[in-house]
């Protein structure tokens, strides 16, 4: 039982890992808001998810130094306006009350301990549909939770991160929608293909995928002072990086005795992706590292070529000679 929970677990990491690339600064965003009880909360999330190294907040931050970062965003996101137009403290504050609506919400909606029981417990019945129905019918309240702390969240985003904010929204919805399909469908087959074995077999080798692709936004000496908060934004290169973490969690998966899972993980990021311009980042990315190894093949088989003419000319001119 601990290891298909723990496997779930991991399932759930992926799905966070997904959006990582632009909502972990969400996250650094909302993390200010937070009272001591729920950095515990997030550490502990954070030894489930993020590779060694990476899974806590470090102690020496306290939340001042938090709400400080989360000022000196929103006075650089409205660094246009005339400074007397601008009350970072307000903004904050505004912020600070969306995110607590929003855990409220959250812990309303669904108790991830309970829901790992509940499918525990399911999963030798065959009921597992049951379990996941129930929590996508409550879908739609989640969406209008995240819609409110969005709102809050953009009157401390510059132009760019405005423009990035209605696409991210769309692939935050696609996952809800991934994890919903018929009521649950997709997920539960995974569970059902021992998706959750698959994923605790390759635990170690998840891990080690998001910290290559991801471990450059979690510095693992974090010197408050002279830390910003990145910037909300999918551009190439976080669409680059969600692309070479996807391809290899899903290496690592093709492995296991079951196909599945591997399968339905691989599909979750192609439904995610259409809602971005990642695909077409990807293509080119794709495009152009196989035209350079083209070139490549193409010049080592020219010289492989020259060698081969060169050592015949040496055998004629030798036979010649003797």
């Amino acid at each position: 039982m601990e290891r298909a929970l723990n496997g779930t677990r991991q399932l759930l990491a992926v799905v966070i890992s997904c959006c990582l690339c632009f909502s972990l600064s969400a996250a650094q965003l909302s993390l200010a808001t937070h009272d001591a009880a729920s950095i515990k909360d997030l550490n502990e999330l954070g030894s489930h998810y993020l590779p060694a190294g990476y899974a806590a907040i470090q102690p020496n931050v306290t939340l001042d130094d938090l709400q400080r970062l989360m000022e000196q965003k929103c006075l650089k996101a409205n660094a246009p306006l005339p400074a007397s137009e601008v009350n970072a403290t307000k903004l904050t504050a505004d912020i600070q009350q969306a995110a607590g609506r929003l855990m409220q919400c959250i812990n309303g909606l669904v108790n991830i301990s309970v829901v790992m029981d509940e499918v525990e417990t399911a999963r030798p019945r065959g009921d597992l549909d049951v379990v996941f129905e129930k929590y996508c019918l409550r879908m739609p309240r989640a969406r209008e939770c995240i819609t409110d702390f969005n709102a809050a969240l953009l009157p401390c985003m510059t132009r760019e991160e405005r423009s990035h904010n209605a696409m991210m929204l769309r692939i935050m919805g696609k996952l809800l929608d991934f994890v919903c399909y018929k009521n649950g469908d997709q997920i539960a087959l995974f569970i059902a293909e021992e998706g959750p074995e698959c994923f605790q077999q390759h635990k170690d080798n998840v891990g080690s995928c998001l910290q290559t692709s991801f471990g450059h936004y979690l510095p693992s000496q974090l010197n408050i002072s002279q830390v910003q908060l990145p910037d909300l934004v999918l551009g190439p290169r976080q669409c680059t990086e969600l692309h070479d973490f996807e391809s290899c969690v899903v290496r690592h998966l093709e492995t296991c005795s079951n196909i599945t899972p591997s399968n339905i993980v691989e599909s979750m990021f192609r439904y995610v992706r259409k809602e971005s311009n990642c695909q077409q980042v990807i293509d080119r990315v794709t495009r152009e590292s196989n035209e350079a190894l083209a070139q490549r093949s193409g010049a080592a088989s020219t010289w492989s070529a020259s060698l081969t003419i060169a050592a015949l000319a040496v055998r004629v001119a030798s036979a010649y000679i003797l």
